[in-house]
């Protein structure tokens, strides 16, 4: 089974693997490897608390386990905890002095302290050791890089080159060192070796538009953005530049939908806003400009231009005195803007007469950019460069659901769905056994149906040819309620739950009330019926959501306030017949771990979400295995801004085998620090 595991961590099949570790330690839990090997998979699904509890348990199991210590400093480094980090990797270089491994992340804990100088040390110690891995004289070149030793840094990236000339890292770099020389034309032929050997890396073209940019082949870096929104649908930055560089051209019309792409992608990008409502201008829509010229002037109150150009639009629309008090805010804070800045502008101008005589020295003078970081609404018109040519992680498309990094995926968040008693399970966890539960064994073993009954959040829906032997198992129990008087309440169990699964929701609720009359301590009864309940008041839900309402003739606030208020009395009357059948569940059978999780269903749909957490609790208390009570939990709790417990349920549901959980926690969860650190 390990070696299963194993493999399915090679083939990025983490889901898969962390089920197995998770059997190996249930039935050995003194290994210390299967807590190592689960915290991989959970270190590649982006659940860095996850990961870094179970190398704390392969540590106490085998305090000398040279790779937990250097997986957990990774996994630290990545949560910012750089000092402990450093404790790991040099913990592990106590046992083995000489691992690669843990020099170069010991190197790049440095890098992220800013102790550069210390950086150069240790990869200069591990070249010494091994001179021809690559990523150490990458990393070298980033330190010196970031020492302004750019000479240096260059030598170490056409070293990396010199050593493997089919890696495009060294490329890349080196592309990165060309450009801030202003050496565009090397920086290209760079690029392009990059490209060739890695087609499909996306920031490449990015990186490759920009330089064109500089050497005003307009058309090659339009190629480029072409290329990259390709690869990457979701990039922003290339839809961006596109924009900005369309508006350039006067393809206003196109460069506005680039814009509103980006918005629709980030919405707190204000430089596009402030962009898009300048072409707004231009092509008449004022009223849209306005709308955005208002967020601006919100977000940035001290931008003179916002001011102008929004006097305009209100004389434009007729607006005489908006557009004569915003156009007197305008003057205000540019006085006040050159009246603070006259002795920084001196300055400013004799360093520009120096530059220029360096400038024009150059082959090609730079254009202006800025960073993909920056946020000075000045610089709305600038085209954006990725902060140090860096790579940014793009959204996954897959056609194996569960396979490789699912936590970059873009689905859907919603909480797992309430439990029932059904027939048709539409399980979606991987590679779990189902729930137990001893009456319902017996329940199974009595009745004998062809399928058994299980406990499921989800139920398959029938097709026609189902739902039509489903009848006819219907027809066949009312028969024999009429021959089998003794046999009543198991026979009227089975229809109701059959009538559930072909949403006959009123037949199913009387067949329940029925057993509950002959078996008034039948729990699972006293469930499906509190299932019932709950399915009705969805279904009314999603009717009324599908058809328009229709006002009366004659409305006032006082007639929808009172439409409105019924409406919630009759959802709160609902929801508590719900929870008091679920309470005499937990009556008969107070270890009974759906009767809590169906509560806290029903509570969170009440929006009484600290008691929604004290049922999901109380679930986990009784099954710990319960995966979609630990999700749920997450969900509630990061909702109520509480990210670390949060993110330890979801944690705790994704390892059990929700793998929506990974989703979650990258988007929402605790958040890790972007770096590089493999």
């Amino acid at each position: 089974m390990m070696i299963i595991g194993r493999n399915a961590l090679y083939f990025e099949d983490y889901i898969l693997a962390i089920q197995y570790f998770n059997q190996i330690i249930k039935a050995k839990p003194y290994l210390s490897e299967p807590y190592f090997y689960r915290a991989t998979g959970k270190y590649y699904l982006d659940d860095l608390v996850g990961a870094e509890t179970d190398c704390d348990k392969a540590l106490e199991i085998n305090p000398y386990y040279v790779d937990a210590y250097n997986l957990r400093g990774i996994v630290r480094q990545r949560q910012n905890k750089t000092v402990e980090a450093l404790a790991d990797y040099r913990k592990g270089l106590e046992i083995d002095p000489e691992n690669i491994n843990l020099i170069i992340n010991v190197g790049i804990a440095q890098i992220n302290s800013k102790d550069y100088k210390g950086a150069i040390s240790t990869y200069s110690r591990a070249i010494e050791l091994s001179p021809n891995i690559i990523s150490l004289w990458l990393n070298r070149a980033y330190a010196r890089m970031a020492l302004k030793d750019t000479l240096g840094g260059l030598d170490d990236f056409s070293r990396a080159i010199r050593i493997n000339p089919y890696i495009p890292d060294g490329y890349a770099g080196r592309a990165m060192i060309y450009y801030q020389l202003q050496k565009y034309d090397k920086s290209l032929a760079d690029l392009n070796k990059a490209i060739e050997i890695r087609p499909e890396e996306a920031n490449y073209y990015l990186n490759r538009g920009i330089v064109r940019y500089q050497l005003d082949d307009l058309r090659g870096t339009m190629a480029d953005l072409d290329k990259v929104i390709e690869l990457e649908p979701r990039n922003v930055l290339a839809y961006s530049n596109r924009g900005i560089l369309r508006a350039q051209v006067g393809d206003i019309n196109r460069a506005i939908d680039d814009f509103s792409r980006v918005l629709a992608l980030r919405n707190d990008d204000y430089l596009t806003l402030y962009n898009r409502a300048l072409l707004y201008i231009q092509t008449g829509e004022l009223n849209k400009a306005l709308t955005d010229l208002n967020v601006i002037a919100g977000v940035y109150p001290d931008f003179a231009q916002v001011y102008y150009n929004r006097s305009q639009v209100k004389q434009k629309l007729g607006d005489n005195r908006g557009a004569e008090l915003d156009y007197g805010t305008a003057m205000k804070l540019e006085m006040d803007r050159r009246a603070a800045s006259d002795k920084a502008q001196k300055q400013d101008q004799v360093a520009l007469d120096s530059k220029k005589t360096t400038d024009s020295k150059d082959e090609h003078k730079k254009k202006e950019t800025r960073k993909a970081s920056d946020k000075d609404i000045s610089n709305y018109d600038k085209i954006a460069v990725l902060d140090d040519f860096g790579t940014d992680e793009p959204e996954e498309v897959a056609s194996n659901p569960l396979r490789g990094r699912i936590q970059n995926r873009n689905i859907v968040i919603d909480m797992e769905p309430a439990f029932l008693l059904t027939y048709f399970p539409g399980d979606t966890l991987v590679h779990r056994l189902r729930y137990f539960n001893m009456e319902l064994d017996a329940f199974n073993r009595r009745t004998n149906q062809s399928n058994s009954l299980e406990f499921a959040d989800r139920e398959q829906e029938l097709s026609r040819e189902q739902a039509a032997e489903v009848f006819k198992q219907i027809e066949a129990l009312s028969g024999q309620l009429k021959s089998e008087p003794d046999n009543k309440a198991d026979l009227l169990m089975v229809r109701g739950l059959l009538y559930s699964s072909v949403l006959n929701l009123n037949n199913a609720m009387a067949d329940f009330n029925r057993v509950i009359e002959l078996e008034p301590e039948n729990y699972l009864a006293w469930f499906s019926k509190a299932v019932m309940r709950l399915k009705m008041v969805e279904m009314v839900r999603e009717m009324k959501a599908a058809v328009p309402e229709v006002q009366p003739l004659k409305t006032t606030p006082t007639t929808v306030a009172k439409v409105q208020t019924k409406e919630k009395s009759q959802n709160i009357l609902d929801y508590d017949l719900i929870i008091a059948d679920l309470d005499k569940v937990i009556e008969i059978n107070p270890d009974f771990e759906f009767a809590y999780y169906n509560k806290a269903m029903v509570y969170a749909l009440m929006r009484d979400f600290e008691t929604a957490v004290t049922n999901f609790s109380k679930a986990i208390e009784h099954n710990p295995e319960m995966a979609e009570a630990w999700f749920n939990r997450g969900l509630v709790r990061i909702f109520l801004e509480q990210e670390e417990k949060g993110t330890m349920d979801l944690s705790k549901a994704g390892e059990l085998g929700v793998f929506e959980a990974y989703n979650v926690i990258k988007r929402y969860g605790v958040k890790p620090l972007e770096q590089g650190e493999e």
